[in-house]
């Protein structure tokens, strides 16, 4: 028994491997005896079993499939997703629902013509682009080209009114804005000149407010590009993709790979005047996100908040790549993923360097909270997540199409009509539209069974010493 102690308490010292006192003790000794415990039971019970078998017994204790035949096939919270947990040596690779449910005929009107979700689709990362230009500052940061307490106007003077702030500032979303849209921009000068008039907003909105925004990572794109004298893309491609060897990542997917693209077009807004919008802008090849769009991803310009395109596998070979040093040193991973901007007793997000931290607040936190203190997590708008754990060797990769034919927004003067239409909305001409605007929210419960499952998969490899990689996967109908 002393070997499933010592199991639990590494674990245990594991969690606690923060800085942050109030991240400290958030997941019990109890907790992690319970998930042992289920390992043990099913080893007790299949005695002559090999690893595989014990895993897929694992797996289907787990509830897992359950969970997304539910929020996928029944409840239809999106389309499909391509979904991989991954540990040290293995990886559970789940294909489910389709990558496109509906097509628009030259009237404008949808209609079914649904293509499965294969497991080398590509899709629309959206902010998990956040997490490529975070790793591409630290590298340099960690290469001693520019430190994080330099002004930003060092390197950017063009960015008139932000001579105070830092790339530190930058890294932990420190709130800017723009007088106009970034998107309303006719071409990509006038995109840019709108960003490189951007502003801080005021110490009331500072500390009132989630900080998150789009406008810190866009800036520190042009960091990139001005330290290592490359386009952002070529500088990622070269220090994160090839170190990685991730193929299949790109600002601007080749022609020859569109039939790859999973769809995030067609998506509603429920508008404050009670108007049903359609948006039918993102087209195979550009992102949903309009201001990357403006910023020039159509044209294989890569902005540093959104617009890169990848599949399951290459997302699991870059949080691998994060785990084993490939891609940034591991003491900078851990950086990345410290606590910067949360409080105690706040529900607003922990963030790190363009991350998530683990809240303390387990029913806020975006990650499970056995995890390690150095676990980091990321959301896109489009339906992707992924969740690292550099300490235990853990990673998630959750990459759906939430925005496909799906309600995304809801004006708060109209979020009254959803009340006893569970999952759907009824536009005026009487067509139902499926609620997905709560679906990162709802996701959760998913993502905890999958991150139970990968911590439960790393007990078992600690328990029989598994060296051999290996990988299953798994086509859900």
């Amino acid at each position: 028994m002393k070997k499933y102690e010592n199991i639990i308490d590494t674990l245990l010292n594991r969690q606690n491997d923060t800085p942050d006192f109030y991240q400290k003790n958030t997941y019990s000794k109890e907790q992690y005896r319970k998930l042992l415990d289920d390992v043990l039971k099913i080893l007790k019970k299949n005695k002559d079993a090999d690893i595989d078998e014990i895993r897929q017994k694992l797996y289907e204790n787990s509830g897992i499939e359950s969970l997304l035949k539910d929020f996928f096939l029944k409840r239809k919270k999106a389309p499909g997703a391509v979904i991989n947990i991954g540990v040290n040596n293995y990886q559970e690779r789940i294909v489910i629902g389709n990558s496109q449910e509906v097509e628009q005929n030259q009237k404008g009107d949808l209609y079914y013509y649904p293509i499965n979700m294969k497991e080398d689709s590509l899709f629309d990362l959206a902010s998990l682009t956040k997490l490529f230009t975070s790793v591409a500052i630290l590298q340099l940061a960690g290469n001693c080209e520019l430190r994080l307490d330099e002004k930003i106007n060092k390197y950017l003077p063009q960015f008139n009114y932000l001579g105070d702030h830092t790339i530190y500032d930058l890294l932990t979303y420190q709130p800017y804005y723009t007088e106009r849209r970034i998107d309303s921009a006719t071409n990509i000068d006038e995109a840019e000149k709108i960003l490189f008039n951007a502003k801080p907003s005021t110490i009331h909105e500072y500390y009132q407010k989630d900080r998150y925004n789009d406008i810190a990572p866009m800036i520190l794109k042009y960091i990139v590009e001005k330290v290592s004298g490359k386009s952002f893309y070529d500088y990622i491609k070269e220090n994160i993709l090839e170190k990685a060897d991730m193929n299949n990542t790109f600002v601007k997917v080749p022609e020859e790979l569109n039939n790859r693209i999973v769809n995030f077009n067609y998506n509603y807004s429920l508008l404050s005047n009670g108007q049903l919008l359609l948006k039918n802008y993102a087209k195979k090849g550009l992102v949903t996100d309009s201001k990357a769009v403006a910023l020039g991803q159509k044209e294989g310009k890569l902005p540093g908040h959104a617009g890169l395109f990848s599949t399951c596998d290459d997302i699991a070979k870059f949080n691998k790549g994060l785990i084993n040093g490939k891609v940034l040193h591991p003491a900078l991973t851990k950086e990345m993923a410290k606590n910067r901007t949360g409080v105690v007793n706040s529900n607003l997000p922990y963030y790190g360097f363009l991350c998530d931290s683990k809240h303390p607040n387990k029913y806020i936190s975006d990650m499970h909270q056995g995890l390690s203190g150095s676990s980091l997590s990321k959301s896109g708008w489009t339906g992707t997540y992924v969740a690292i754990d550099p300490i235990n060797n853990i990673n998630l990769t959750f990459l759906s199409n939430r925005v496909h034919n799906r309600l995304v927004t809801i004006s708060e003067e109209q979020k009254y009509r959803l009340v006893g239409k569970k999952d759907k909305v009824l536009n005026y001409f009487g067509k139902e539209i499926i609620d997905s605007s709560l679906y990162g929210y709802e996701r959760r419960k998913i993502t905890e069974a999958c991150l139970s499952l990968a911590l439960q998969e790393k007990m078992l490899e600690e328990i029989i010493g598994e060296q051999k990689e290996k990988k299953k996967v798994k086509i859900l109908k």
